[in-house]
């Protein structure tokens, strides 16, 4: 059935993220990350029959995106666990070792799509928010490990800042060309994000911080760049 197609892999997503939550943390931090997951999962569901009401499989490809939606999930309670009690270096390793499994993952959905004929529209937005949704927590994990202050917030919030820049100006919704260095920087700050998370505690904290304010610098200018290419391309 077509609604099974969707409903299934949605629900046993649902069930591993639980069992990875309590598994992460204490029963109020476990519960408020399983909430961000219902949060999520409705969503999920609503743009999959907005995109494909008739289609009766999820793919692979999707699922990969699914196993990384579960994994960012598990992420945001280990970072309310470190809040609820205090940061440890257990904390910071598990939230390095999920990170780069997403990351990977982040590099292994796409090619599948492709291989599979799996590309989609759907799949198009639910890897870009997921993706969204993980830097969005690892900015906020270097603040709760100490690494710099919540200035670094804005690596993950970047993006959102721009849609919502989009919204009074019309010209920043325009298409943009694929840019390598736009590729190099995105995967760059992921990587930068996940070392200074690994090295918190172990590494003063004033230069520990030199690596993300590397990262946000770039993103800065590669967010600036599109922004002049988009709003240079509307006016001629």
């Amino acid at each position: 059935m077509v609604t099974t197609a969707v409903l299934k892999p949605v629900g046993l997503g649902a069930a591993a993220t639980l069992l990875g939550c309590l598994l992460a943390a204490a029963p109020a931090p476990a519960g408020a990350a399983f909430a961000a997951y219902l949060a999520a999962a409705p969503l999920v569901v609503l743009f999959w029959f907005r995109h494909h009401p008739n289609r009766r499989r999820f793919g692979l490809a999707n699922s990969v995106t699914l196993a990384r939606l579960v994994a960012s999930v598990w992420i945001l309670a280990l970072v309310l666990q470190a809040v609820w009690e205090e940061p440890t270096r257990l904390i910071a390793i598990c939230i390095t070792v999920l990170g780069s499994v997403c990351l990977i993952l982040d590099g292994v959905d796409g090619r599948i799509a492709r291989r599979r004929g799996e590309t989609s529209r759907f799949g198009g937005w639910f890897d870009n928010e997921t993706d969204a949704g993980t830097t969005l927590l690892l900015s906020i994990a270097l603040v709760v490990v100490h690494v710099g202050g919540w200035v670094v917030v804005l690596i993950g919030l970047l993006r959102y800042l721009y849609l919502l820049a989009a919204i009074p100006f019309p010209a920043l919704r325009s298409p943009l060309p694929f840019s390598q260095a736009r590729r190099v920087i995105g995967l760059s700050q992921a990587i930068v994000m996940l070392l200074a998370i690994l090295l918190a505690g172990l590494v003063p904290s004033e230069w520990l911080i030199i690596l993300p304010g590397i990262a946000l610098l770039a993103l800065i200018w590669s967010f600036g760049r599109d922004a002049w290419h988009q709003v240079v391309s509307a006016r001629s």
